[in-house]
């Protein structure tokens, strides 16, 4: 975009007259650039905000439930899912704050901090999408050992360790973490066939294992609730009858197979909005420098006493080949800015 005042009057086939134009070159970074800059990320933070909000009211909510003791730093994150969801949402407000306050004050400083925010976040992305991609071929000793049997063991100790476990084997239609399968559940305090176990779910398991029977009467769902009564001190046949007794890290490994395709576009999705964002912010950026280098030329030559017009030419003409220099500046000539010294 360019504007130049008195352009409208006559020149000369030489080129504009001395006092005929006293104001300096107009020129603006490209709005289909930092137009959707601005609003992209005004509604991401917005989002983030509400997002982080919701999380904080249900931590605060649970309060004492919360403890990262006796757990690996991976199911920690996975079982605590509102404490999760803040450290990313408050990490999308940063960024989105940066790169909404610096294109809509084309602030090189903070363009130059979301160029690298949205570096970060296509990298957490890359990293998401192949480990879910791989997780199918992991061994199956690497994948028990990153699913603890930790999450059978604390089970009735933790709400979100049951609400995890729970959903996942109703999910999945599988029962225990490792290649003990079902029988998992016999390191449980509560489920455990030892003698010594005074609980009433002695040598059980939990109903989100039940296969689910046809119906739904009340006397369908109790017997799906107690069905698996006893199982532990059955035999395979009989619990094969009544519940899943494929491992989860088995079904998982499964599913994930299974839906690969759809794991890669989202990815790739994803992967092209963060890319597209970057290609704005980084536009934007050299768009600001490029711009502060052409009216630190021109106001330069004002002070040098060249009038206006013979300014604004001379650093069009000097402008056009300092590719070089711009460079060597930590910037380049944007299209914008070869647009308006072309016309000069």
């Amino acid at each position: 975009m360019c504007q130049c005042e008195g352009a409208t009057t006559t020149t000369t086939t030489m080129g504009r007259m001395p006092d005929q134009e006293q104001s300096p070159p107009f020129v603006d970074v490209s709005p289909l650039h930092r137009i959707p800059l601005v609003f992209v990320n005004l509604l991401v933070f917005a989002v983030s905000c509400v997002v982080a909000f919701a999380c904080i009211s249900s931590i605060v909510d649970r309060g004492s439930e919360i403890s990262f003791r006796r757990r690996s730093l991976l199911v920690s994150f996975v079982v605590n899912r509102d404490i999760t969801a803040l450290l990313f949402s408050l990490l999308m407000m940063v960024i989105t704050f940066t790169g909404f306050v610096g294109a809509l004050r084309e602030n090189v400083g903070f363009l130059q901090c979301y160029i690298q925010g949205t570096c970060l976040l296509i990298l957490l992305d890359i990293l998401f999408v192949a480990a879910t991609v791989t997780l199918p071929y992991l061994t199956k000793n690497k994948a028990h050992s990153i699913f603890s049997i930790e999450l059978i063991v604390s089970y009735r100790d933790n709400p979100d360790y049951g609400k995890l476990v729970d959903y996942a084997q109703s999910t999945f239609e599988c029962c225990g973490v490792t290649s003990e399968r079902y029988r998992d559940w016999d390191q449980n305090l509560y489920f455990n066939c030892s003698k010594t176990n005074p609980s009433v779910e002695r040598c059980s398991v939990p109903s989100s294992c039940c296969k689910p029977p046809d119906g739904d009467d009340v006397d369908t769902r109790l017997r799906r609730r107690f069905c698996g009564s006893g199982v532990l001190a059955g035999t395979e046949q009989q619990a094969w009858s009544k519940i899943y007794t494929r491992n989860c890290v088995d079904a998982f490994q499964s599913f994930v197979g299974a839906h690969t395709i759809v794991v890669l576009g989202v990815g790739i999705g994803i992967y092209t909005v963060i890319a597209a964002l970057h290609y704005l912010a980084t536009s934007v950026h050299d768009e600001i420098l490029s711009l502060t280098h052409l009216y630190d030329r021109y106001y330069q030559k004002l002070n040098q006493g060249y009038p206006a017009w013979m300014a604004g030419r001379e650093v069009a003409q000097e402008m056009s080949s300092a590719d070089r220099r711009l460079v060597i500046r930590g910037a380049r000539p944007t299209w914008i800015g070869r647009f308006y010294f072309r016309r000069y």
